[in-house]
């Protein structure tokens, strides 16, 4: 990875992505957790309501495909984490209120 990789900007590209199946940002969502610079990667914590979430890998790869538009070539991994009740509940609410559909 490049000494260029901004986590600022990281933080960024990953708050504007939008849900797959919600109308809503994975940053409204809650869902975004830290983001490091390890070794020569990026190791990005996203936290989902449940834990053995489905669409994981569907997660990742949007996330690594809109960072890749920016720092080409960067490697990027994932810590899923479970939220905290209080995040949780508000993912819930606002999953119910902007449902989009499954992907």
């Amino acid at each position: 990875m490049s000494s260029e990789v901004s986590l600022k900007a990281v933080t960024e590209i990953v708050k504007k992505i939008e849900h797959p199946e919600i109308a809503a940002t994975f940053h409204e969502l809650g869902m975004m957790g830290t983001i490091d610079k390890v070794g020569e990667g990026l190791v990005i914590e996203i936290r989902v309501p449940f834990p053995n979430i489905p669409i994981k890998d569907y997660l990742a790869g949007m996330i690594r495909s809109e960072i890749a538009k920016v720092y080409p070539g960067t490697t990027v991994s994932f810590n899923f984490t479970v939220m905290p009740d209080d995040v949780r509940s508000r993912f819930l609410t606002l999953a119910r209120s902007r449902w989009k559909g499954e992907i």
